[in-house]
C-alpha cells in the first residue's frame, strides 16, 4: 500500500499497487499532466500546492501463501489505511 500525502494540508490518499517501486513515477507523471484518472481532491491539491508539497509513502506490503486471498486482504487493508489516515482513495 502507498499513500500520497499533501504536506501543506495533511490530506492523504491511499491505494494498493502491484509494483510499489514504479508507482510514484506513474502517479507523479499523471498528476503533472492533469491527473484526470485520479481523485478530484488530490488533483486539485496538486494544482494548488505543487509537486514539492507532496510525499509518497509506502505503508505496507501485503502477501499471503494463498494467492486467492490477496484480493480480500487488499480490500481489508485499504479500508484499514483509509480509516487510519482519514484518507480517500487515490483513484476516484
Amino acid at each position: 500500500f502507498r499513500s500520497v500525502r499533501c504536506i501543506v494540508t495533511g490530506e492523504a490518499w491511499v491505494a494498493s499497487s502491484p509494483n510499489l517501486d514504479r508507482q510514484q513515477n506513474s502517479v507523479w507523471f499523471s498528476l503533472r499532466t492533469g491527473g484526470r484518472f485520479y481523485n478530484a481532491a488530490l488533483t486539485a491539491a496538486w494544482k494548488d500546492h505543487g509537486e514539492e508539497a507532496f510525499a509518497f509513502e509506502v505503508l505496507e506490503e501485503v502477501s499471503d501463501e494463498n494467492a486467492l486471498l490477496i484480493p480480500v486482504l487488499l480490500k481489508e487493508r485499504a479500508l484499514h489505511w483509509r480509516k487510519e489516515l482519514c484518507a480517500e482513495a487515490v483513484i476516484g
